[in-house]
């Protein structure tokens, strides 16, 4: 005859309290297909209005945020187009709650990668490159003044860690994370996000950024340590050009 204690006998019914642990979601094959399809027609299209612009707009460096914010803005929009038709909270997209400390590990991958661009630098210099003048990037970063800084802070220091890392980590990765090993799925994503850059020369220290940014949310199971690298990274470069042009 057993007894049964009447303290015990709804033990195994959960509480509201109760944490339900969920897996991380994700885009489905056809449907991470159809974003990056999206992404490289929203680029094309607006490459070809930019282009159309600077034909007889004299004012390039006006046309050159422009276009680095409508491209943030177009980054922004597949993101809600995401969250609307797939019922995503910002948690589904990788904004959770460390529960460790990782500033430290964030100092640290930082440092890496100044180390990498520091030697890439040096590498290429000593075969006698220097980026063309036609740059995109050369172009913002020179000539800074106040206004100029402010801008740049807020659209590469702001604006591109907080999306760019929800579209590339927080969706991309994470999606191709469930299909394939984490290490081919960073190696994806970072090709994709360096590549979107649009600059050939730039396209190695930025696919090790991106690795590097891929191997935080591993750790962290969070895209807030990668936004946290990207945003110090961006504006730390930021600061370095504009003291290096006499700002």
């Amino acid at each position: 005859m057993s007894l049964i204690d009447p303290t015990q006998e709804f033990n195994s019914v959960p509480s509201e309290k109760d944490e339900v642990v969920t897996g991380p979601r994700k885009l489905t094959w056809v449907e991470l297909l159809y974003a990056l399809l999206g992404i490289a027609f929203l680029y094309l299209v607006l490459g070809f209005i930019m282009a159309w612009v600077a034909s007889w707009w004299e004012y390039e460096r006006v046309l050159l945020y422009i276009n680095g914010f409508m491209t943030q803005g177009m980054f922004l929009m597949i993101i809600l187009f995401i969250m609307r038709t797939r019922k995503w909270s910002w948690s589904d997209f990788g904004w959770q709650n460390v529960q460790k400390r990782y500033l430290g590990s964030v100092l640290v991958l930082y440092i890496l990668t100044w180390v990498v661009n520091i030697l890439y630098a040096t590498y290429l210099l000593e075969r006698g490159f220097t980026p063309p003048d036609t740059d995109v990037y050369i172009k913002l970063l020179s000539n800074v003044n106040l206004v100029t800084f402010c801008l740049n802070l807020i659209l590469a220091g702001i604006l591109a860690p907080i999306i760019e890392e929800t579209l590339f980590r927080g969706i991309i990765y994470r999606s191709l994370n469930t299909y394939m090993g984490k290490w081919t799925a960073a190696a994806i994503s970072a090709a994709i996000f360096s590549g979107l850059h649009l600059q050939s020369y730039g396209f190695i220290p930025r696919f090790i950024l991106g690795m590097v940014l891929a191997f935080l949310v591993m750790k962290y199971n969070s895209i807030k340590p990668s936004v946290a690298l990207h945003a110090l990274n961006n504006s730390v470069a930021l600061l370095l050009a504009a003291l290096a042009g006499g700002f």
